[in-house]
């Protein structure tokens, strides 16, 4: 439910043109959905009011004690109720299994996280991109709905000091969607829905430059129609260095429509 409440709020913050370039609303998120049950709201006021954000020097025309208010109440209406399914706050199915998985490896990596999602999602989180795979609708911005699934993930199986998450990390005059760190290794991550053109290499590889990366991870939910792909590569070599593309796939055959062998 993290991501859902984070979802709401970078849609709030959207629809009404509020910059938000220190990611107040997954910091508003997590302390929502971790600490709002069984708070007063006057208290849980006062925790919002102690979150540290350039969010309101960036929209100076916003009253903070005002907004707090009227975000906690738009918040109560549409999630309290639901904190009280502990299953709600995380990743479909949990992370407990990816977590020891990572925790036994004799060394962290880029490669295996993201290997581990792409099970995850692909097992137990399709349709969290859809809001009808049947008639191919997808979720309204598909691609923060990615990022949120891929973020929610990461912050579960890097808890406890196994690494760091950054969101929307600000490189050039452009924003890298994801950047997972493990020690002072930053790992570059951008993130694609893919129903037509493949796209987003040329972007990373800029962000590469800019952060002197020579290695990018391009992850790409593919939500082409089964009949209709052309298989991805795994490394594409540009002049900034190694692009490694991770596919995703969100659109598979049913098993009903498999044919037996």
């Amino acid at each position: 439910m993290i991501f859902s409440i984070q979802h709401y709020l970078e849609d709030y913050f959207h629809q009404r043109n509020l910059s938000d370039v220190d990611q107040y609303a997954v910091k508003l998120a997590n302390l929502y959905a971790l600490r709002r049950s069984g708070k007063a709201e006057p208290d849980f006021l006062k925790a919002m009011s102690r979150l540290q954000t350039v969010f309101y020097r960036n929209n100076s025309h916003l009253n903070r004690a005002s907004v707090e208010r009227d975000m906690l109440l738009r918040l109560d209406r549409k999630f309290k109720k639901k904190l009280s399914n502990p299953g709600e706050l995380g990743f479909p199915g949990g992370v407990a299994s990816e977590r020891a998985t990572l925790r036994k490896l004799p060394r962290r990596s880029i490669a295996e996280l993201l290997r581990l999602f792409k099970h995850a999602m692909e097992s137990r989180a399709v349709d969290t991109i859809w809001n009808s795979r049947a008639a191919g609708r997808l979720r309204p911005r598909p691609e923060k709905v990615a990022q949120g699934m891929l973020s929610l993930f990461a912050m579960g199986v890097l808890s406890n000091g196994r690494g760091n998450l950054l969101r929307e990390l600000a490189s050039g005059i452009g924003f890298v969607d994801l950047v997972v760190m493990f020690g002072c290794v930053p790992h570059l991550v951008e993130m694609k829905v893919l129903r037509g053109a493949f796209t987003g290499v040329a972007q990373l590889a800029v962000y590469m430059v800019t952060e002197k990366r020579r290695e990018g991870w391009l992850v790409v939910f593919d939500a082409r129609r089964s009949d209709r792909r052309a298989a991805l590569p795994e490394r594409i070599d540009t002049s900034a260095g190694a692009v490694r593309v991770v596919a995703v796939d969100i659109n598979p055959i049913p098993p009903s429509r498999h044919k037996d062998g």
